[in-house]
């Protein structure tokens, strides 16, 4: 495995897109400063129209390259798409670099989205002063990331830090991957909506108890329509995300177990949930206490342009080639 530690020139200019299941998030950084963001619907007709929405961002910025994270895995070299789950399409070998370098006459940089957001966390956010951290994005689907001694392990393909794809429920839904009881299909974006939409089913337009209705019954209903059902006091929709926190909780508490690691940082666009599940994934955590120590829990400080911003820094870094070896450890 190679590790590799990217330090972030703090001046130039660089596009960062983050590529995600229902948006594309990017961001404009220049002089070590923000000067535009934005957002847009990611296509569904497949990665060469993806590339060719990245492409008439680009065109319409002055930078001098641009960074790509996706959710899923590279091949080795870096250039191509290989496995990804939650975005439509066949993305498998597709030289995603190479079309956008082309069309746009500048560098290109990909990377897995996860590990964008870590990489923007451990450099400017949340993690900033720590060196050994689990980084979780809960978005669409469900992210990871291993810093160990200041780096974010990336490795050939980008595919270190998949918790989402850690088995949280054995013999379960099929996972995007191919596998069945992923974590992300329990405590998932996607998967959260899904339980809702089930709950709201089986009580018939929100007959029972009002706090079920979407507020709109022609649009399907989303984590957000969960998160606040759970904030108004639902206890159909604080039993679901209960049962997602319980998940994550216990995987965190094996991942952590296996690095020796007591500091997570959450972030994505179900974090800001991160309160109401809290009081579940902390109990999973401390029946391993003894094994692990205690566990700092911090939400991430950056926000849902995390990614993109993770992915400007790496279009704009001076690569720096680390021994082979994993960094030590930290002492707990």
């Amino acid at each position: 495995m190679v590790a590799t530690r990217s330090g972030p020139r703090l001046a130039g200019s660089a596009l960062g897109v983050d590529i995600g299941g229902t948006n594309i998030k990017w961001v404009h950084r220049a002089d070590a400063a923000v000067v535009a963001r934005g957002t847009l619907p990611t296509p569904a007709a497949g990665p060469a129209h993806v590339a060719a929405a990245i492409a008439e961002i680009a065109a319409a910025r002055t930078v001098e390259a641009i960074g790509v994270a996706l959710p899923g895995h590279l091949s080795p070299d870096l250039r191509s798409t290989t496995t990804i789950p939650n975005i439509d399409g066949d993305w498998q070998g597709y030289p995603l670099a190479d079309m956008l370098e082309c069309a746009t006459a500048k560098t290109v940089l990909l990377m897995n989205d996860a590990r964008a957001f870590a990489s923007a966390e451990l450099a400017l956010g949340s993690a900033r002063g720590h060196s050994d951290v689990v980084f979780m994005t809960m978005g669409t689907g469900i992210g990871g990331a291993i810093a160990l001694g200041g780096t974010v392990l990336r490795g050939p393909g980008d595919k270190i830090g998949e918790i989402g794809h850690m088995t949280a429920a054995p013999g379960g839904d099929r996972c995007g991957c191919g596998a069945r009881g992923c974590l992300e299909t329990v405590a998932g974006g996607r998967a959260l909506a899904t339980a809702w939409s089930r709950a709201l089913a089986s009580r018939g337009n929100g007959t029972g108890n009002e706090n079920l209705s979407t507020g709109n019954e022609d649009r399907s209903a989303t984590p957000e329509d969960l998160v606040q059902a759970a904030r108004s006091g639902d206890t159909t929709a604080r039993k679901i995300l209960d049962t997602a926190a319980t998940a994550v909780g216990t995987v965190l508490g094996s991942v952590l177990a296996q690095l020796g690691l007591s500091t997570v940082v959450a972030g994505g666009g179900v974090a800001p949930a991160l309160d109401l599940m809290r009081p579940a994934i902390e109990p999973a955590l401390r029946d391993r206490r003894r094994l692990i120590g205690p566990v700092t829990l911090l939400a991430a400080a950056l926000g849902p342009y995390a990614g993109a911003m993770g992915a400007a820094l790496n279009a704009t870094a001076e690569p720096l080639a680390v021994p082979s070896a994993l960094p030590r450890l930290s002492v707990i």
